[in-house]
């Protein structure tokens, strides 16, 4: 009778225990070619931060409220240059493309972030960005680590990493990230994606950023920290479940199917308005949707719902929204300069710009001939990037855009009293 007991005992355990500690490694990491759908919540329950080994963690009541894709490329498919600082400098082998701004203003393009996928770890090496028509390599002076491999309980490591990009006689942007990591617990995880076997990664991530505007002699320093939970499971490239803990505010990301989005992030500054020069006029930032709080950026570097301006000339305002769910949100308003009774205002014409979309060279008709003008190339924003003396003697000018980065760009040309305007696409 005994023997039959203890046969039973042993059937209901292994019945029981068909859950076992799973161990992540470099083989579990993104691969070339991932494209990886990640729902976004701010709603998360109580009790997030607790953990044990052979645990249930139940987390099957999130709810998405926007969603992302982590797409991953091979670090060798990157434009040459990047690959020149982050493959054969860093030895990097996989990269993320990045959309957002890293210094809000600037007009940034063909963004990535480059990881170096060992035996060992999974670091992050830093980020590259082209700014009109320049790279700008940000590569960490030490890789900022991730995971540490074999990932099991009890594992510790950490790093220290920095980095500075400078954009010359316009704004230095530094950050720091000082990162301390412990796999403190495993178990089964459940989520609205299924249930999975996992261990837990909790960082401490402290982060310094600065940045330093070349024209106000003033550098702005911004401090943050931030505890990070992540549920690793086997052959899932990302975290499947990922809470970030900063102050009172809590974000839960994590891998999903497609869903509809709950709450999207819309951002307006109103209808284009002309003024007489001189005004004092402040734009508003309307913000609907979203989660809150959220991050205001203008492209004057400035910060908050608000943004006062005294009208000498007419320019392009536009202004970043990023909500707590890293939802991004832009707007743009054209402030026109207008002239009061028995003021002289230059007459402004529209130029014919052709090809446009171009890959560099166009050719830009003025109505009217005159031996001499000035030709000026301004970012969408409204800021002066080339200004150069033309001979206007057969009617059309014949310019090179090529070094320009994609986007529209507009085009001025001043002859005598008046002035001639247009827009181009620059297209690669």
């Amino acid at each position: 009778m005994k023997k039959i007991w203890i046969i039973i005992l042993a059937v209901f355990w292994l019945g029981v225990s068909v859950y076992s500690q799973v161990v992540i490694s470099q083989s579990d990491m993104p691969s070339p070619g991932d494209t990886l759908r990640v729902s976004i919540s701010n709603i998360v329950l109580a009790g997030f931060s607790k953990t044990a080994m052979d645990t249930t963690w139940d987390f099957s009541a999130l709810e998405a409220l926007s969603q992302r894709v982590d797409t991953f490329v091979a670090a060798t498919a990157t434009p040459p240059t990047y690959q020149l600082f982050f493959v054969l400098l860093g030895g990097a082998n996989l990269a993320s493309p990045r959309n957002g701004s890293l210094i809000p203003g600037l007009p940034l393009s063909q963004g990535f972030s480059f990881f170096k996928n060992s035996t060992t770890s999974y670091n992050d090496l830093g980020s590259a960005y082209t700014i009109q028509g320049i790279p700008f390599p940000a590569k960490y002076n030490n890789p900022d680590k991730y995971y540490e491999f074999p990932l099991s309980p009890g594992k510790t490591w950490s790093s220290d990493a920095y980095f500075a990009i400078t954009v010359p006689n316009v704004v230095t942007y530094t950050t720091q990230r000082i990162r301390s990591n412990t796999v403190d617990g495993w178990g089964r995880l459940i989520t609205p994606f299924g249930t999975f076997e996992t261990v837990r990664v909790k960082s401490i991530l402290n982060i310094h950023d600065s940045i330093y505007i070349d024209s106000l002699g003033i550098g702005f320093p911004f401090n943050r920290n931030i505890i990070e939970y992540k549920w690793m499971g086997k052959e899932q490239g990302i975290p499947l479940l990922q809470i970030n803990e900063e102050g009172a505010l809590v974000t839960a990301n994590y891998r999903d199917i497609f869903r509809l989005p709950a709450n999207l992030l819309t951002v307006s500054l109103g209808p284009d308005t002309a003024v007489v020069k001189g005004t004092t006029l402040t734009l508003h930032a309307t913000i609907a949707h979203g989660t809150p709080p959220y991050q205001i950026f203008w492209n004057t570097l400035e910060t908050g719902e608000s943004l006062t301006i005294t009208v000498q000339d007419t320019k392009t305002y536009s202004v970043i929204v990023a909500d707590a769910l890293q939802n991004i949100g832009t707007a743009q308003k054209v402030v026109s300069v207008k002239y009061a009774p028995g003021m002289d205002e230059p007459q402004k014409l529209m130029l014919q710009v052709f090809p446009n979309p171009s890959r560099g060279w166009v050719s830009i008709q003025v109505p009217e001939v005159s031996k001499k003008a000035t030709l000026q190339i301004l970012t969408i924003q409204g800021r002066m990037i080339r200004e150069s003396m033309v001979d206007l003697s057969s009617g059309k000018i014949n310019a090179d855009l090529s070094g320009l980065s994609q986007g529209y760009f507009f085009i001025r040309v001043i002859a005598e009293s008046k002035v001639y305007s247009g827009k181009v696409e620059i297209i690669k």
